[in-house]
């Protein structure tokens, strides 16, 4: 998830930043030989809530097979159909990406098809649906999670950091206002997903001061942020539970 929020921020805040300043993500070792000003992305840790009580499990929800099912999209159409094959039943649609729609207010479900009321906008990516199959092995989980997220901006040259920093900032904060749930499953076929839920990013604190690297001295600017949100957490594994199937019944009188 860490790796996934550093993915979100780098690409909003690339184009913010010139062409000739190298965008990582961290943590980094810092400025090389080479460098005269670098901007790091870094999300350090994400934290937990715990349940209340001793019972660790005291969250946890029955567990369903399900999956991902994902449609480009031309900017005109409105329906989108399951392909055979795919196993479930839609409970979840987003659109784009990262942006849960309401059912009866952004679309209806007609079978397998989803309908929108207005169609998506063009994208390779437009519209994703989660499914819900058998149930399985596992525990659906939801609890509330904190992550922090820094940026630094290094620089040779006096000022040059405050100035690299600002930039940064600025377009941090426009991509906070529109972040969306993030999904960091590996794959369907896992039966792990992972996704940060409804995350709310604000502005801790701004700091500065200098650091040398490879005996070179650099001043350093740097601002924190605090995502909070929901994580979501789904294992589903092993085949659907077994389910009877009453055949015939039989009145002894």
């Amino acid at each position: 998830m860490l790796v996934s929020i550093e993915s979100y921020f780098h690409d909003a805040l690339r184009p913010a930043i010139p062409h000739d300043v190298d965008v990582v993500t961290g943590p980094s070792l810092g400025p090389s030989t080479d460098d005269t000003q670098l901007l790091e992305v870094s999300a350090l840790g994400l934290k937990l809530a715990l349940p209340e009580g001793d019972d660790l499990t005291a969250l946890r929800e029955a567990s369903f097979l399900g999956g991902t099912h994902r449609w480009p999209a031309n900017g005109r159409q409105v329906d989108f159909v399951l392909p055979k094959g795919v196993q479930g039943e839609v409970v979840e649609v987003e659109s784009p990406p990262g942006r849960p729609l309401r059912r009866g207010d952004d679309y209806m479900l007609e079978g397998r098809t989803v309908r929108f009321f207005r169609p998506p906008a063009q994208a390779d990516v437009a519209v994703v649906a989660f499914l819900r199959g058998e149930r399985a092995h596992g525990f659906l989980e939801r609890r509330s999670c904190e992550i922090t997220l820094v940026t630094r901006a290094w620089a040779r040259e006096h000022g040059a950091a405050d100035k690299l920093l600002s930039g940064a900032l600025a377009a941090a904060l426009v991509a906070s206002v529109d972040l969306g749930n993030l999904d960091d499953s590996a794959s369907d076929e896992s039966g792990v997903r992972i996704r940060l839920l409804r995350p709310v990013m604000t502005l801790l604190g701004l700091s500065r001061g200098t650091e040398v690297f490879h005996e070179t001295s650099f001043f350093r600017a740097q601002a924190e942020f605090l995502i909070r949100g929901q994580l979501e957490q789904l294992i589903a594994v092993g085949e659907p539970e077994p389910t009877g199937i009453i055949r015939e019944v039989r009145r002894n009188v």
